[in-house]
């Protein structure tokens, strides 16, 4: 962290979800150069933290979000100062996977939102990050503007538009098309794009079949009327693992250094990201209100979409028998989408 007045970088830019970001080709190549270079730069930003935490001026907060439903609650703790007059945040946006891995490894960046399976890749890659929360669920639909389309199976032969390469919801748009029979590739075409252009494109009628996730699945319904949801990847993950569980998304996390230099920091923050979570459930118009107002976006369409936008908060060690269940399937589907193997329980972070 370094000093700083309070930068809140958000201004003018959409709140997509968070698997809202086009990968070119969702691969995180890293060398073993590379990731001890990301170590040792982590090593060092949380070494330069504890330096200014303790020097009494104020620090800045530093993390790298994604335009994104948990970057709400992240509007609300900054706004409401609930880590303290000493703590300022900054929230630098990635719009990609490789820049969430830049922003991992130049040492500038405190605290990081991973989608699960960037988090578990980076992990079982060596880098020292650890999950800290999990507060996206369930949070992704199948959309169709095809009033006949019922069952997985009856996508043979089309073509599906899909956010995010090698993201959770990629992953599971294929896992469910191969329970159904289908393999992506051969029976299906997948198609790449961002969930803006995605949710414009059903809007407009030029796409029929899209994986997709709020608020871009409501704004694709808001204005276009044929749209509807098919299938809810909730629905359609309580059949495989059971009717307790819903499928994790995504969530926020640090370093191992940043953790151990800043223990009582990381604490206080995790309690004030889940207060703040929770306001934002509480008071969707206010959140919405306060959306438009720094990130310059319609309040209309996000307080609709709060509701269905997954926002549960827990503890990343007490949501492991979830992650592990989420791992475990990917794992068994596909290991390369979570760096070969189920994360140990080193990668989470316990209060």
């Amino acid at each position: 962290m370094k000093k700083s007045k309070l930068l809140i970088g958000l201004a003018a830019v959409a709140m997509l979800a968070l698997t809202a970001c086009q990968g070119s080709g969702g691969s995180i190549a890293e060398t073993e150069a590379e990731t001890k270079a990301a170590a040792e730069s982590s090593e060092n930003g949380g070494a330069e933290a504890e330096e200014d935490a303790g020097n009494g001026e104020g620090v800045v907060l530093k993390l790298a979000v994604p335009k994104a439903p948990p970057t709400l609650p992240l509007l609300h703790m900054a706004d409401a100062g609930l880590l303290g007059d000493n703590v300022k945040m900054e929230l630098d946006i990635w719009d990609a996977l490789e820049q969430l891995i830049a922003m991992v490894q130049d040492g500038e960046h405190d605290m990081f939102a991973f989608p699960l399976t960037v988090a578990a890749k980076l992990y079982n890659k060596g880098l020292p990050v650890r999950l800290t929360n999990v507060n996206t669920w369930g949070v992704t639909y199948f959309i169709t503007t095809d009033p006949k389309l019922t069952e997985w199976s009856q996508l043979k032969g089309k073509t599906v538009y899909v956010p995010l390469q090698s993201s959770p919801p990629d992953a599971l748009t294929q896992f469910f098309l191969n329970e159904a029979g289908l393999k992506a590739g051969e029976d299906v075409e997948i198609v790449y794009s961002t969930t803006a252009e995605i949710s414009q494109m059903m809007a407009a009628g030029k796409i029929e079949y899209a994986t997709l996730i709020e608020p871009q699945v409501t704004a694709a319904k808001m204005n276009n009327d044929q749209v509807r949801v098919a299938f809810s990847f909730e629905d359609e993950w309580k059949k495989v693992k059971g009717e307790d569980s819903i499928v994790p998304n995504a969530g926020l996390g640090t370093t191992e250094s940043f953790i151990s230099e800043n223990a009582e920091l990381v604490t206080e923050f995790e309690a004030a990201y889940e207060e703040s979570l929770n306001w934002v459930l509480e008071h969707p118009a206010d959140a919405a209100a306060l959306a438009e107002e720094k990130l310059g976006l319609k309040a209309a369409l996000v307080e609709k979409a709060i509701p269905n936008m997954g926002l549960i908060y827990k503890n990343a060690a007490d949501a492991k028998t979830d992650l592990d269940g989420f791992y475990q399937l990917l794992n068994d589907f596909d290991p390369s989408m979570i760096g070969g193997k189920v994360p140990d329980e080193g990668m989470y972070y316990s209060k």
